[in-house]
């Protein structure tokens, strides 16, 4: 054995402090965003702050629209002058729940008997926010079809907070994982199947049954703990806060409008009397505080700028692809971050972080970001890309059209499907009926 040095040339990127910083800035929502720039301002002398008493004439827009939008509902809501200028709903003393829940909705999007059906659901929650009436009960106290109560009902639990709805422990806990994207089939088949083992600590029943790793297992716990077993829990009237959104899509007259939601943060700029001071100044030691402070405030102005042109660029990206969503004229389409990214040119990192946490204020309601985007899972028989919601969707039409007392089987699902071009597996089909909450076929039947 011999030992030699080498030489080798590695093409590495390494952030810089600054960087990522920058980065984290981009990452913020508007409210974490006001937070953090008033710490800056209280502790950097050479940072000014100009306040924003006027509210500009797209917010004045917007807060008309959102007025209009839950005009006539039978809740009262409660905004204070700072909360107006955020254009931010806020949970009112009374009835907060129900309130916070019905926020969520846009109610043009119902008929005035689904509406009525999706309060009564709501005033059907248990205490921990779980749905145990029957469907079937609801339907023949309401009035409504069985197939109305299931699609209003799927409709509400998709509601934060996340797991509300759900009918049993299992796919509440399912509901939460899907909301931060780790329904890995391992992790789903622990929650769904396990939940009794986890609790009996039978960890090699698990690792065994699973095919997993006792490692793998104990990590997956550790998530499964992080989750919350009563969606309800600790929401008191004091922690329902109001949504903030960070973009704002206004229409008229076919034509589109974006606004980044931070005027109200008003405007934060170099102070000229400490910049003065500085010139002045003939101690070295102060001169080099001025500095450093000087430094900091043109960074974080600087990458407040830039995330302004990020988060335009990338609710621009978005406006595109899905204005016929936001006219409420069509479907969203299937957009990945990773496309959206090459077609801006940036990295996909970028565009997650831009929309980490986000939410878009638009004619059809106020969206999540992140829920925009999900993977294309398939193609129709032109070629044209199809979504997992697209599919889903296909899934409820078919189930709803089915002859109740010789219901669709999996495989019969599949059948149809491939027969109108969209290739998938009966596997698939299994797993988004189950995400739909619809029952097998068994127990769909009628006798």
């Amino acid at each position: 054995m011999r030992m030699t040095h080498e030489v080798t040339v590695e093409d590495k990127q390494v952030l810089s402090q600054a960087q990522i910083q920058s980065l984290e800035i981009l990452a913020m929502d508007v409210v974490e965003l006001e937070e953090f720039l008033q710490n800056e301002y209280m502790s950097n002398p050479m940072m000014d702050h100009t306040a924003n008493h006027d509210m500009n004439s797209e917010m004045e827009k917007f807060q008309n629209s959102y007025d209009g939008q839950y005009a006539g509902r039978d809740y009262v809501e409660a905004r204070d002058e700072d909360e107006k200028e955020r254009g931010g709903l806020k949970a009112p003393d009374t009835n907060y729940l129900k309130n916070y829940l019905v926020s969520q909705l846009d109610m043009k999007r119902f008929s005035k008997e689904e509406w009525k059906l999706v309060l009564y659901l709501i005033d059907c929650l248990e205490d921990d926010g779980f749905f145990q009436m029957e469907t079937a009960e609801v339907a023949e106290l309401t009035g409504q079809s069985l197939e109305k109560v299931e699609e209003v009902l799927q409709m509400l639990r998709n509601l934060e907070p996340f797991g509300i709805f759900a009918r049993d422990l299992s796919h509440c806990l399912l509901r939460q994982l899907e909301a931060i994207g780790a329904d890995t089939p391992a992790l789903s088949a622990m929650v769904l199947e396990y939940l009794p083992e986890i609790g009996q600590g039978k960890i090699s029943v698990i690792s065994r049954q699973l095919g997993l790793s006792t490692a793998e297992v104990r990590k997956y716990i550790a998530v499964i703990e992080k989750l919350n077993p009563r969606p309800l829990s600790g929401l008191q009237e004091s922690q329902v806060s109001y949504i903030v959104p960070d973009i704002i899509y206004t229409e008229k007259n076919g034509r589109w409008e974006i606004t980044i939601n931070d005027k109200w943060l008003g405007e934060y700029h170099i102070n000229d009397y400490y910049l003065h001071m500085m010139k002045e100044t003939k101690d070295p030691e102060l001169f080099e505080y001025f500095k450093q402070k000087l430094e900091r405030s043109r960074f974080v102005i600087s990458s407040i700028e830039q995330r302004r042109e990020t988060m335009y660029a990338v609710s621009k990206g978005i406006l595109d692809k899905q204005k016929d969503y936001f006219c409420r004229k069509g479907k969203r389409k299937p957009m990945t971050m990773s496309a959206l990214a090459e077609e801006l040119q940036i990295h996909p990192s970028t565009v997650s972080r831009t929309v980490k946490g986000k939410y878009i204020q638009s004619p059809a309601g106020t969206i999540l970001m992140k829920n925009l985007f999900s993977g294309t899972v398939s193609a129709d028989e032109n070629g044209e890309e199809l979504s997992a919601e697209h599919i889903k969707e296909r899934i409820r039409e078919l189930i709803n059209s089915e002859d109740k007392r010789n219901p669709y089987s999996d495989a019969k699902l599949t059948e149809c499907l491939v027969a109108e071009g969209i290739q998938i597996s009966r596997r698939a089909v299994a797993k988004y009926r189950d995400e739909l909450w619809i029952k097998s076929s068994f127990e769909r039947k009628v006798r």
